[in-house]
C-alpha cells in the first residue's frame, strides 16, 4: 500500500513538472516595438546616421509630379526644389502633403535653390530615409501617357538633382519637363514671368500634372519642336530641300 502511494505521488510530481510552462524573460519595450514594426517602417528608420548632414525646414508648396506618374520631389513655399531618390518617391506622397512644415536632412545647391534630400520628417513625426542604393529614374515598364496641353505663366525654372535646367514649373503648379540638352537650347523661352504653351505626353492626377514636352512656345503660333529624352533634335521635314543635308557636312 505504501509503495502504491509513493508511486502515485511520483507520477503527480512528474505530470506537474511536464505541464509547467517554460520560464520566459519579459521582453523590453524596445524589443516589443521592433517586433511590431512592419518591413516598411524598419526601412524608414534607415541604416545610416544622418545627423551629420545639414538640416533644413520649410512648408510644402506642391509636389513635383512626373510625366510617367508619381512624383520625384517637392517644392517648398520659398521656391526651393527638394529631390528624393527614385526608390523613395513612392513613399513621399504618403508622408507629407502641401501645407506641411517638414524638416529635411540633405545637401543644398551652392547657388541654385535645390536640395538633395536623404531624410525627410513630417510634422506628424513620421520619416523616410534614403538607403543610398542607385536605381533607374523610370521603370522600364512605364509607358508614355496621353497628349496634354499646358498653358500658363512660368513660376520658376525646373532643375534636376545634378543642377541642370530641365524644364519649368507653371503658376498653376503643372510641370513641363525638358531634357537638359534641349532646355539649354530653348532657355530663352523658359524665363520666369513669361507665358508658355507646351504640348507633350504626360500624366495628370491628384499629385499634379506633368508632361515631357514635345513642343513649346510663347504662343501657339510660335511653337518650337523639342527632342524628348535622348532622342536627336527634330530635323527638317521629309521632302524639304534641307532634308538630305547632314549638319556639319558642308564644313568638310
Amino acid at each position: 500500500m505504501r509503495y502504491l502511494l509513493s508511486l502515485s505521488a511520483a507520477l503527480f510530481v512528474s505530470s506537474v513538472a511536464v505541464a509547467a510552462p517554460a520560464h520566459k524573460t519579459p521582453a523590453t519595450k524596445a524589443e516589443s516595438f521592433s517586433a511590431r514594426q512592419t518591413h516598411t517602417e524598419k526601412q524608414a528608420d534607415g541604416v545610416y546616421d544622418l545627423s551629420g548632414l545639414p538640416s533644413f525646414s520649410g512648408k510644402v508648396a506642391q509636389f513635383l509630379p512626373s510625366p510617367h506618374g508619381g512624383v520625384f520631389g517637392l517644392v517648398l513655399e520659398d521656391g526651393t526644389q527638394v529631390f528624393v531618390s527614385p526608390e523613395q518617391t513612392h513613399a513621399l506622397a504618403g508622408l507629407v502633403k502641401p501645407g506641411d512644415a517638414i524638416s529635411i536632412r540633405g545637401l543644398k545647391g551652392r547657388t541654385l535653390p535645390i536640395i538633395r534630400a536623404f531624410g525627410i520628417t513630417s510634422p506628424r513625426g513620421r520619416g523616410m530615409q534614403d538607403n543610398f542604393i542607385a536605381m533607374p529614374v523610370h521603370s522600364t515598364e512605364m509607358i508614355a501617357g496621353p497628349d496634354l496641353v499646358l498653358h500658363g505663366e512660368i513660376w520658376q525654372q525646373l532643375y534636376n538633382a545634378n543642377g541642370e535646367l530641365s524644364g519649368v514649373i507653371l503658376k498653376d503648379h503643372s510641370v513641363v519637363c525638358i531634357a537638359p540638352r534641349e532646355a539649354a537650347r530653348v532657355a530663352n523661352l523658359l524665363t520666369p514671368g513669361q507665358m508658355l504653351y507646351a504640348v507633350g505626353t504626360g500624366s495628370s492626377g491628384e499629385l499634379g500634372t506633368a508632361i515631357d514636352a514635345r513642343e513649346i512656345g510663347a504662343s501657339t503660333e510660335k511653337m518650337v519642336g523639342i527632342a524628348v529624352g535622348d532622342a536627336p533634335p527634330p530635323g527638317p521635314p521629309a521632302g524639304s530641300p534641307a532634308y538630305d543635308i547632314i549638319p556639319g557636312a558642308e564644313e568638310h
